[in-house]
């Protein structure tokens, strides 16, 4: 807990600075979901539960309000398929830290001070309507309206949560290989994978878990996926009723990478994304007819969203949170035998098509890449201009190759390449698809271009560095070179303002 405290500590310290706050625009401030692009866990599950000391990702939220809220955590596969949820009750100003580690072994109660049972009645604080209302104490907006799922939806979980076949099922659908550096070769599906359908668990996983993290605040706690039409019908998700509050914004995160291990070993972190609730970015009883991009958008395309068994002050139609941009850029390192390395973390969604005319409204469209169809040579994801473009520059300005540097460089060149899953991290040094003239350093252009419609596709780059000396490193955001802000442009915001470079392909 204390090594915890002092991570969080500095990566407080290192994003100290006034911000303000923007809808659909990349700020770092407290937002109603957060996104933790890419988690890690390695070591052996082999004696029923993952073994201690190998890589980790430990996460940590706060509530900065004065109303107690409900963080609702799923982790997601890294090809977009919801695997695991739990609620997570906060008082006003609470902190709240896991380990990702823990978590895949069942340890679910991450704030201890909340999640347990009521000494007087034995009540979950999940199903105790003393902790319904708006005070620092009281982190329930109102009652689940679905009488099921209230009755299944906890706050409290026993230690492990989840044992035997539900373990299997969970951890099989994570196994996906880790970190990896080919972008022309597709990696192969798990042969199981219960999370996207495929195949049953054998209960025989690699060493490596991996996907990435949702964390919204939500009315009250619930079992339901933010991929599922109730969390939004039934007004689950945190949006309209927090006037008083200012508003359901009210979670920030921090994010720590750690690699152990005694040659090669890194910790880097920052802050998890924010996304921001914003009441025009509200949607219309038919979410799929909507102009307004947000973060789930995708998933409205599934459901009529319209005024439903909440309470009405409650109302609102979609999740109403902002999206995400489209091109980002970031300086790399390039030379292993000087210890310089560099990764960069990738995040991406998208409504995936199987033919190469997003027109066709007949062909199979699917909200995750679980289906290896989705990715098959030949569709859009792989047809050149709808794969992710890349331009790389050594430090002189030149692309490609080193003909000599000078004030204009070399004219900028798209190479197309691809990025597999929707969580991804991939190793830039040494990297040939991002680096075809292996440049020692520069910078990268990646613009991830659109595969069904410009309202569903969005990504985020984060990049970690390494060099010389025990855990000498460093994590952060690359810069968002698309446009200043994000939303459609009938939304009441200025104008862009950022430079053309990386419009993705409409």
């Amino acid at each position: 807990m204390k090594k915890f405290t002092v991570l969080v500590a500095l990566a407080l310290l290192a994003a100290t600075g006034t911000s303000y706050a923007v809808t659909c625009s990349t700020d770092n401030v407290p937002g109603a979901t957060l996104l933790v692009p890419y988690f890690q866990v390695s070591g052996s599950a082999a004696a029923g539960a993952i073994a201690p000391g190998g890589v980790d990702t430990l996460v940590a939220i706060t509530n900065v309000s004065e109303w107690g809220a409900i963080a609702h955590v799923t982790i997601w596969n890294k090809q977009s398929a919801a695997v695991l949820d739990f609620n997570v009750p906060m008082t006003g100003f609470d902190v709240a830290f896991f380990s990702m580690r823990d978590v895949l072994n069942g340890n679910l109660n991450v704030n201890p001070n909340t999640q347990v049972l009521q000494a007087k009645t034995g009540d979950d604080p999940c199903q105790d309507d003393d902790f319904i209302g708006n005070d620092q104490d009281l982190f329930t907006r109102f009652e689940n309206p679905d009488s099921g799922d209230f009755n299944d939806s906890i706050g409290f979980y026993a230690t492990p949560a989840f044992s035997g076949n539900f373990r299997n099922r969970v951890l099989d659908s994570l196994d996906e290989s880790p970190a990896y550096s080919s972008l022309g070769t597709r990696p192969a599906n798990d042969v199981d994978n219960p999370a996207c359908g495929i195949g049953a668990s054998d209960g025989v996983f690699t060493s490596s878990f991996s996907g990435y993290v949702t964390i919204d605040v939500v009315n009250y706690c619930t079992n339901f996926f933010p991929n599922q039409s109730t969390f939004y019908t039934n007004d689950a998700i945190a949006t309209m009723g927090w006037d008083d509050n200012w508003g359901p914004n009210v979670l920030m995160g921090d994010v720590f990478f750690i690699d152990p291990a005694a040659a090669g070993g890194n910790i880097s972190g920052d802050a998890a994304i924010s996304l921001e609730f914003d009441v025009r970015l509200e949607n219309t009883d038919v979410w799929a007819d909507s102009d307004n991009k947000t973060f789930y958008g995708r998933y409205g395309q599934q459901f009529d969203d319209a005024a439903g068994p909440a309470p009405s002050d409650y109302w609102f139609l979609g999740d109403g949170r902002e999206p995400l941009g489209t091109a980002y850029a970031f300086r790399y390192l390039n030379d292993a035998a000087a210890g310089l390395t560099t990764w960069a973390v990738i995040w991406r969604s998208d409504r995936w098509d199987a033919d190469d005319d997003s027109d066709d409204e007949t062909v199979i469209i699917a909200n995750n890449l679980c289906d290896k169809s989705s990715n098959a040579t030949g569709n859009k994801m792989t047809a050149n201009g709808r794969q992710i473009s890349v331009s790389t520059w050594d430090n002189d300005e030149n692309q490609n190759q080193q003909t000599g540097g000078g004030p204009s460089g070399d004219e900028p060149i798209d190479v197309y390449t691809n990025v597999w899953w929707e969580s991804n991290r991939i190793l830039v040094t040494g990297n040939g698809d991002l680096n075809p003239a292996g440049f020692k350093g520069g910078w990268t252009r990646l613009t991830f271009n659109r595969n069904y419609s410009p309202l569903y596709h969005q990504a985020h780059v984060s990049v970690q560095h390494t060099a010389p000396g025990a855990f000498v490193s460093v994590g952060h955001d690359a810069t968002l070179i698309d446009h200043q802000f994000l939303c459609p442009a009938g939304f009441p915001f200025a104008e862009p303002g950022n430079i053309a470079y990386g419009t993705a392909v409409e």
